[in-house]
């Protein structure tokens, strides 16, 4: 899975974080506006703290916050169609200033931007919030900061490595990786793709178009409604695995399991003659729509909406 690679990855910098120091200089207030387009690209990166952003209809980006104590400064460049604002680390050691936070306090940046400004956000043990965002594209990536989005973006590429991630909203794709954080999703649709490693995943929707999930250990639960040609694609190791149905859905279904257990509202769960095994194939309506669900150890229960 590509989450693993983003674990061993992402765990490996975290080895190069170096012992805390001396912290440099004292907190210091935050207070620039700065002139943008309304669909500017905006880049973010904090190290340790926090990011929170809102939306206005004003074509231009206040920044307000405290800077945290060891921070060489904040460096906010660009405007019109790109601006970036960044937490500047005692001294750039590595990818992304790792060690960076074990030598600063917390910096916290708030922002409002314009509604449909596209958002880029880095952050390393900084918690990320944003409210409102109805741009063409968001993307966060974090190592152990929560990350919690409400609005609609119409494209989302979420990642963590052992913060939760909470989504409501996102119009047309929502990327999701996690290793060890849990993943919450409400009313999100269009093409859904979600990865952890132990993490749970939990998707509460009211339509969506395509589905990929896949998971070692961690449970997956999908409630929501396929469109009539959606494809779905599970696979999990020993996590559980639960999708509701549209009792009205035209689903062609295949479940498969090696040890673990099948419960189904729809059709006959197959066991093998000789050795383990259970499966399930099926047809609800004329099956336009295709859902396919394997895992090694882990229960599968599919039930109707």
């Amino acid at each position: 899975m590509r989450t693993a690679a983003l674990a061993l990855s992402l765990t490996g910098a975290a080895l190069l974080t170096v012992p805390a120091a001396p912290a440099l200089a004292a907190a210091r207030p935050i207070d620039q506006t700065v002139a943008v387009d309304a669909d500017a690209r905006i880049d973010v990166s904090n190290i340790k703290g926090s990011v929170s952003v809102v939306v206005w209809d004003r074509d231009e980006v206040a920044i307000s916050g405290t800077l945290g104590d060891g921070s060489k400064g904040l460096t906010v460049e660009g405007g019109g169609s790109h601006l970036t604002v960044r937490v500047e680390p005692p001294e750039k050691s590595g990818w992304f200033s790792w060690g960076a936070d074990s030598r600063m306090g917390e910096t916290t940046l708030r922002l409002s931007v314009p509604r449909r400004a596209e958002l880029e956000i880095e952050v390393v043990s900084a918690s990320v919030d944003v409210d409102g965002s109805a741009g063409r594209r968001l993307s966060v990536e974090s190592v152990s900061g929560a990350l919690r989005l409400a609005g609609q973006p119409g494209e989302c590429d979420l990642s963590s490595v052992s913060g939760r991630i909470e989504v409501g909203g996102c119009r047309e794709r929502l990327d999701v990786e996690s290793v060890s954080g849990n993943v919450r999703v409400r009313d999100a649709g269009g093409a859904l793709e979600f990865e952890t490693v132990s993490g749970d995943i939990d998707v509460e929707t009211t339509r969506y178009r395509t589905l990929s999930a896949g998971t070692v250990s961690g449970t997956i639960a999908i409630r929501g409604e396929l469109d009539p040609d959606g494809r779905v694609e599970i696979e999990s190791m020993s996590g559980d695995v639960a999708l509701q149905i549209g009792a009205d859905a035209s689903v062609d279904l295949h479940a498969e399991t090696f040890s673990g257990r099948i419960r189904s509202d729809f059709g006959t769960v197959r066991s093998e003659d000789h050795g383990p095994g259970r499966s399930l194939d099926t047809k609800i309506g004329s099956g336009a729509a295709r859902v396919r669900i394997e895992t090694f150890s882990g229960g599968i229960a599919i039930t109707r909406r």
